[in-house]
């Protein structure tokens, strides 16, 4: 009964092991089809109002209407 036992305790052994690295797969394969879908999404581009600049809309400042680079190029274009 010993060598049935162990026999056994190989097979759960080896399907734990196989289904483990099965679900390791499935999300790496998630991780890149994601990152390939955010390669292929362009970020929006917005013009500084002040200096022209295109730049991400992220990465820019909006005041009222207007676009900027930086909080600088804003304080001046409020002032003018």
């Amino acid at each position: 009964m010993g060598l049935i036992k162990l026999i056994i305790l190989a097979l759960l052994a080896w399907f734990a092991l196989r289904l483990w690295r099965g679900l390791q797969q499935q999300q790496a394969q998630q991780r890149r089809q994601q990152s390939a879908r955010a390669q292929q999404e362009p970020s929006l581009m917005v013009r500084c109002a002040q200096c022209q600049i295109h730049l991400p809309q992220d990465s820019a400042l909006r005041a009222d209407d207007h676009w900027y680079c930086c909080a600088e190029h804003r304080d001046a274009h409020r002032q003018r």
